[in-house]
Formats: C-alpha cells, structure tokens, sequence
C-alpha cells in the first residue's frame, strides 16, 4: 500500500481556516482598505455642457416610465422576432379563422353528416347498375335536425363544440386587449429605438 505508514484521510487535503487566516485571502485583500467613505467621491469635471445634450439648457427629454420592464423587454424582442406590426395581426387574423374553421368543420361533420346513410347510399354508378332512380346525396347523407334524438354521443359533441367556441371567443377578445399593447411597442419602436 503507498500510504502504509501515514495515517492518511482524503479530506485532510482541503482544510479551510476560517476568518481571513488562508493564504489565498491574505495576498489579495491586503490592498483593500476596510471602509470606503462616500464623502472620498467627488463630482467629475465635464468638459463643455453640463447635462447630456443640452437637457438643462431648456430642452425635455420624454421619457414614460415602464412598470414591468421584464414584460416590456418581452414585447420589445416578439415584435422584433415576429416582423413588425402587419405580420403579428396577420398572423393572430390566421389563428382566428383556422380555429374557427375547425370548429364549423367538426360540427358540419359530427353532427349533419349521416355516416350510416351515406355509407348505404345508392348513388352514381351502382344507381344505374342496380336500376334505381339516381339519388340526391345530400338528401341521402346529411341530417336536416341534427339534435332531434339527443343522445349522449350527441351531448358530447355539443358540449365539445360550446367549449371550443368558449375559447374561440376568448382568443378573439385578447386579439383586441393585446392590440392596444402592441400598438405601444411599435410607437416606442419608432419614435425611440429608430431615432
């Protein structure tokens, strides 16, 4: 065994001395003295104007105070990752209708649609190949009252299509809360971050 004779323990190796007595801390904070005194600092000369371009000579810097600068920093960077003002409305306008498009579609086909009557239908070619007279589909396939016998699958539906619907709406009212927001980002994107 290489340590046979030492009686040898691996934390042994990293004794810390407490209050200021390493080595590490003596050599540098030798230099630092204890307490720095505010009244040491002193105004700085600037050459020429007092005040960054000429504010205390009658000029007035507009500044809005911001209260939430992390959600203000947020916006900021989205309009500017997002393309400006047109794409963000487009892109919102899009969401809107896709959405609404889905709920319509499931409606039309969950609840008009006949499945079991379109899937018995004789239209087309096995009309004229069987002799019957040529059916109209949509008479065939398509439920004038959808919710007559209400049953539970129906229920589901409808209650599936309400909270989609639900949310639909609130999706379209915060296209509007969040106009107002983003409207304020592309005025200080303009009249501030372009000058």
């Amino acid at each position: 065994m290489m340590f046979s004779g030492q009686n040898f323990n691996a934390l042994s190796i990293f004794k810390w001395k407490w209050r200021g007595e390493s080595s590490l801390s003596n050599r540098l904070l030798d230099d630092v003295p204890p307490e720095i005194e505010l009244s040491d600092y002193r105004r700085v000369p600037s050459p020429g104007c007092e005040s960054p371009s000429g504010l205390l000579n009658g000029d007035r810097l507009n500044v809005e105070t911001v209260a939430d600068l992390d959600l203000f920093f947020e916006r900021l960077y989205n309009y500017y990752c997002e393309k400006g003002l047109w794409c963000i409305i487009i892109k919102w306008i899009v969401e809107l209708f896709s959405m609404g498009f889905t709920i319509g579609f499931s409606g039309f086909f969950l609840l008009y649609v006949d499945w079991n009557g379109l899937r018995n239908a004789k239209c087309g070619m096995d009309a004229v190949e069987s002799g019957i007279k040529p059916c109209d589909l949509a008479e065939e396939a398509l439920h004038l009252h959808p919710l007559t016998p209400l049953t539970l699958t129906k229920a589901i539906i409808v209650g599936y299509l309400g909270l989609f619907s639900i949310y639909w709406i609130f999706c379209f009212l915060r296209f509007f809360a969040q106009l107002r927001d983003i409207l304020g980002t592309r005025r200080f994107y303009y009249n501030r971050w372009l000058i």
